[in-house]
């Protein structure tokens, strides 16, 4: 949240951003000044602790949620429950477009909550870009340090297995290298991920070798390949991306003696419908990530996707946003079941044709 403290506590109109619980998890100064308390004592509280529970602002907020959209209120009056009243203009519009959080402008400006919604976002992406240049530029600096050290050592080395580790710090840093460029150019809105037919083989085995050498190093991998299995249409840097994300946490969520199981098969009748205004799909490719470490609670399940949700108690992170994000791009579906120790996170992928000479077909 670091990004938006900045921003939004450079306006000098009163703020909030509140989770899906109504819960306040951004106050910038105007609002500490509007109602009288300290960003120590609204944080992490619900509003209803600070607003009357029959204020008519939890109406508007329902109605924005379900809605997913902007909305404003001219002359609502707050009253809090420090026994301030005051009258305002409310307008209610969500964080990037994600109804799970919402921000609140109070403000008696005739400025329209349309221009009001568009002006912040347009600064907060603006800003975004440029954060997300300045930090591309730095990482790229050691990432060439790292591509140059790798090459003058490889000349030296006489040993086998020394080589190929050296050879999988190069790979590895210039595909990071490669893939922040892409992000600087997305951000930019100058590009995008260019796409191709990928053996979802090779990227298992390349991830599995890189978690054979860092965090995975005393965990035994069972490998369960359909050999027949049709290549996925994707990027291959974002697949390396979202499975090595995958392994990572499955790692994390057991003893350093685990074990996973990568496993791919072709389920022909594997059907997905996104919404109901959606055809059905096929989505055949299936991928699946199991461990057999501490598992995740039930009521953990459906939120472990979410951005801004730490779920580090079962030592899985921010992660799994990135893999839902980058499933997301790639048109894949991910589904997570956990029970009696076993978590299977489960990825379909949809079959496409490939017309320039490769068969897709299964």
């Amino acid at each position: 949240m670091n990004m938006y403290e900045n921003i939004l506590s450079s306006l000098n109109t009163p703020i909030i951003v509140l989770d899906k619980e109504n819960f306040i998890k951004f106050a910038n100064p105007a609002f500490e000044e509007f109602i009288s308390l300290s960003k120590n004592i609204l944080i992490n509280n619900t509003l209803k602790s600070f607003i009357d529970e029959d204020s008519p602002l939890f109406l508007l907020i329902n109605r924005a949620r379900k809605a997913n959209n902007s909305l404003s209120e001219d002359n609502l009056t707050i009253s809090s429950k420090n026994n301030l009243k005051k009258k305002s203009k409310i307008n209610i519009f969500p964080v990037f477009n994600n109804s799970k959080y919402i921000t609140i402008q109070f403000t008696e400006s005739l400025v329209s909550d349309k221009f009001i919604s568009h002006k912040i976002n347009n600064k907060i992406s603006k800003s975004f870009s440029s954060l997300i240049g300045m930090l591309m530029h730095e990482l790229k600096n050691p990432l060439s340090g790292i591509v140059g050290a790798s090459q003058l050592l490889e000349k030296d080395l006489k040993n086998d297995q020394d080589l190929e580790l050296v050879e999988l710090i190069r790979l590895e840093a210039n595909r990071i290298n490669k893939l922040l460029s892409n992000i600087e150019l997305i951000s930019a809105g100058e590009g995008y991920l260019p796409s191709d037919y990928v053996n979802i083989h090779e990227v298992l085995n390349h991830c599995k070798k890189v978690a054979k050498n860092s965090f995975g190093k005393r965990i035994t991998f069972v490998d369960e390949y359909d050999p027949s299995l049709p290549e996925v249409y994707g990027n291959y840097d974002l697949l390396i991306q979202i499975f090595l994300n995958l392994i990572k946490n499955s790692c994390e969520a057991q003893n350093e003696n685990g074990e996973i199981k990568l496993k791919t098969s072709f389920k022909s009748n594997k059907i997905v419908t996104f919404n109901s205004n959606d055809l059905p799909e096929r989505m055949p490719l299936q991928i699946e990530v199991i461990d057999y470490g501490v598992g995740i609670k039930e009521s953990e399940l459906p939120n472990i996707f979410e951005p801004f949700v730490s779920t580090k108690n079962n030592n899985r992170g921010l992660g799994l946003s990135i893999v839902s994000s980058g499933l997301n791009s790639l048109g894949a579906t991910i589904e997570v079941t956990s029970n009696n120790h076993k978590t299977n996170f489960c990825i379909n992928f949809p079959l496409k044709v490939n017309l320039n000479g490769k068969d897709n077909e299964k």
